[in-house]
């Protein structure tokens, strides 16, 4: 890996004439919620192991005899005649692997800056291992292939490729995706939340989580149904970036949510709908959107030393099992003899794994041109 070097004014401008801000400008703050509800895994340090394995005791069939009475005057036989069954144990393991990346600097950013900038560096480093990590939580999400629907003009006909997906995310979708989850047993992640006597809020049933894309969540907010986080954040936990709930699913938005541009070519669109990110076209070809409904356990998480922590993650928050490293201009030893070169870098393990794909749905749709 080659090491690109930021020294100069070229690339971090140093004050001239005017007073530098003390910080620098932060990059927008993305939601990064495919941590939310996972199970997180540990991997100890020194095991000498590099995966880790999930556990999972299925449910033992339901009993419909009832047991009978022991005869009296008989010499009970060993269990007293009752017989037992033998779990069915499924093993999920997951190889861990290493990712990382860093800034290369030299003495020139805190002789020609103010101190503040290697401070920066850094958190534009701890947004990058944060986007980093649930970019590739992302990626286990959009890899399942058991419950996937593809919505069609017409919901009684459902599409099966990309090519044909013809419509936004629907009511009749998300009652789907839900109903499949409830036919597997998948287990909520939230109760009912029966709300209060304050003026404005509403009732929310048990329900399962859903991540959209940002453009989607439009769509969502205009379901018959639909009930924003503000009729009832107040007196249930909510988490961040969290902006409603309908159909017995509680929603997230991200602008990382996968996009598939110009994949459907779908003739029978009505409506306008987005194409390549952009607004106001009826064109055949159109973006389609992944969106995720999921249970609790349905997918874990692995961390180096430490678990992962369950909530959505927000760039600049520090991400459990991330390090942050920083090696100043003079440590090196006789690699940097005049003590010019530095380094900042980030480093992290990290592994996922869908435990369970049929408490998973991915639905592919298009979403509305506003």
């Amino acid at each position: 890996m080659a090491l690109l070097q930021s020294n100069f004014a070229s690339t971090v401008p140093g004050p001239v004439n005017f007073v530098l801000m003390e910080q620098l400008l932060s990059a927008a703050r993305k939601r990064l919620p495919f941590f939310n509800g996972t199970l997180p895994g540990q991997l100890s340090t020194g095991k000498g192991a590099g995966s880790v394995k999930w556990r999972r005791i299925e449910n033992l069939a339901a009993v419909t005899s009832a047991l009978t009475e022991s005869t009296e005057g008989t010499t009970p036989a060993f269990g007293n005649g009752r017989s037992t069954v033998r779990p069915t144990i499924t093993d999920q393991t997951v190889a861990i692997a290493k990712f990382g990346n860093g800034i290369s600097t030299t003495e020139e950013i805190d002789l020609f800056n103010v101190n503040s900038n290697s401070l920066s560096l850094m958190d534009t480093l701890g947004a990058n291992a944060g986007e980093s990590l649930n970019t590739l939580m992302r990626n286990i999400f959009d890899a399942t292939t058991v419950l996937v629907r593809y919505g069609t003009q017409d919901a009684a006909v459902l599409a099966t490729t990309l090519s044909s997906v013809a419509k936004s995310i629907s009511l009749n979708d998300i009652q789907w995706s839900v109903n499949q989850l409830n036919r597997n047993s998948a287990m909520r992640f939230t109760p009912s939340a029966f709300g209060s006597t304050n003026i404005g809020t509403a009732p929310v049933r048990q329900s399962y989580y859903g991540i959209c894309h940002v453009d989607v969540e439009e769509d969502i907010r205009g379901l018959s149904g639909f009930i924003p986080v503000e009729q009832y954040g107040g007196y249930t936990e909510t988490e961040p970036g969290e902006f409603g709930a309908v159909g017995g699913v509680r929603w997230c938005s991200t602008e990382i949510a996968p996009i598939l541009t110009g994949q459907s070519t779908e003739s029978a669109v009505s409506g306008q709908f987005r194409n390549t990110g952009s607004a106001g076209t009826t064109t055949v070809q159109h973006d389609v959107y992944a969106t995720y409904i999921y249970g609790r356990e349905a997918v874990g998480t692995v961390g180096l030393g430490e678990q992962h922590a369950k909530e959505i993650y927000m760039m600049y928050d520090r991400v459990p099992t991330v390090e942050i490293i920083q090696h100043k201009p003079g440590s090196s030893g006789i690699a940097d003899p005049f003590n010019e070169n530095g380094t900042l870098v980030w480093k992290a393990w990290f592994a996922g794994k869908r435990l369970n794909e049929n408490w998973l749905v991915r639905i592919m749709t298009l979403a509305k041109a506003y």
